[in-house]
């Protein structure tokens, strides 16, 4: 059964990809009334296209091929972008027929000038966002209490030695009390070589760093990201309590997609059995969800990731529309909750409304 669900899997995909790849051709060649020459050239455009993707994924099992995988990651940014907009025009055409002309030569203007922000956006370092978050029955001593947050780094995609060396080194001159990541660290095993492992290794912070599961530590394999985080000397979490001198508990809790590979998924109610009453609880889970659930359990503070803020259209606007906390900080009562916008990016290395980003919590007194 689990090769027949491969397969549907894969069907749908293809279907899903090819099908994109044909409607943002339909409407091009048509809108611009193309010749048949003009038809062919883009035909074999967008086929070279759309197996640089394939390609890329395919041979990168193998090694890695980091110019390939960059073009078809790409290409697949602009394809959902101009999906998004060619959609868009669609309807607009439909209720100004006699306009459709302009409206896709005006749709693929957008397309281009928002792909190509996108792109560069996204290969601007993550800049870092200082936030005070008040907390109460915060301990006098804990006052200015520094969290460093990281999440959804994605090492082992398109995230350069370089690009991770000027992440760590901007987090080490923040010198915090504690560093948090926030799951989606690896998407494979970045630890074959010795680079990646001793830069993550490199990261400092008084308290050291703790971090807990996402969805793609299950998927590239929960042995990897367990042996990852012994070699960087990294605390991970999972439906657990860490009491940091008994003055402030921090919760971690595994990804629901933990699930699906037949371990339990997140326990809340569990993992607060060993903490204690009026001490500061600091929450971290992958996904920013159950927060309604946690304040009512005594957290003062979560911290998320996941969303990616969306990165690209239409996944920026779904993301929004989706989930009640997409980025940024939210308080509900006295907690609060930050949902990183990510350190890293997934998928095409692109951001139109977002940036990477390293967070600085400050915690105060309330």
């Amino acid at each position: 059964m689990p090769k027949l669900y491969f397969v549907i899997f894969i069907i749908i995909v293809l279907s899903v990809y090819g099908g994109m790849h044909w409607f943002v051709y339909q409407r091009i060649a048509s809108g611009l009334a193309l010749t048949a020459g003009q038809r062919l050239a883009l035909k074999l455009f967008m086929l070279a296209g759309a197996l640089s993707f394939f390609l890329a994924e395919f041979l990168s099992r193998q090694k890695p091929i980091i110019l390939l995988r960059f073009i078809g990651s790409i290409w697949l940014g602009i394809m959902a972008i101009a999906l998004a907009f060619l959609l868009l025009e669609t309807l607009l055409s439909w209720l100004f027929p006699g306009s459709r002309h302009s409206l896709l030569l005006g749709a693929l203007i957008i397309i281009s000038l928002v792909s190509g922000i996108s792109i560069f956006n996204a290969q601007r370092v993550p800049v870092v966002r200082k936030i005070e978050v008040p907390i109460r029955n915060l301990p006098a001593p804990l006052a200015g209490f520094s969290i460093v947050h990281l999440s959804d780094l994605h090492l082992g995609n398109l995230t350069s030695i370089d690009r991770l060396r000027w992440i760590v080194s901007r987090v080490n001159s923040l010198k915090p009390n504690l560093i948090c990541v926030t799951g989606d660290v690896l998407d494979r095993d970045i630890c074959q070589g010795q680079d990646y492992c001793q830069l993550l290794l490199q990261l400092k912070a008084i308290h050291g760093v703790v971090a807990v599961t996402g969805n793609h530590e299950f998927y590239a394999g929960l042995d990897l990201f367990m042996e990852m985080a012994r070699r960087s000397n990294w605390r991970v979490l999972r439906n657990q309590t860490w009491s940091i001198d008994g003055k402030l508990d921090i919760i971690g809790l595994d990804d629901d997609a933990g699930k699906s590979f037949k371990f339990p998924g997140p326990d809340l109610t569990g993992a607060l059995r060993s903490t204690r009453a009026n001490v500061p609880k600091i929450l971290l889970y992958h996904r920013p969800q159950g927060f309604a659930q946690a304040v009512k359990q005594g957290i003062d503070l979560q911290l998320s990731g996941h969303t990616h803020a969306g990165q690209i259209p239409p996944m920026d606007f779904l993301v929004w529309l989706i989930y009640k906390y997409p980025s940024g900080l939210y308080r509900l009562g006295q907690s609060h909750i930050y949902t990183s916008a990510g350190t890293g990016t997934w998928g095409p290395p692109m951001r139109f409304l977002s940036r990477s980003e390293i967070v600085e919590l400050t915690l105060v007194r309330e």
